[in-house]
């Protein structure tokens, strides 16, 4: 059983960097909520 510990220790690493998100997709997903945030305020400023 023991050694069977640092195969699947191993495995999950390699997981857990194949879902890792690329940053320019958090980048541009932070500047679509920033531009709709703002053409909300734009739209509630003019009333």
């Amino acid at each position: 059983m023991p050694a069977a510990a640092p195969r699947i220790g191993a495995r999950a690493g390699a997981e857990l960097s194949d879902r890792q998100v690329p940053v320019m997709t958090l980048g541009v997903g932070l500047a679509l909520m920033g531009l709709g945030i703002g053409f909300l305020g734009v739209r509630m400023r003019r009333r």
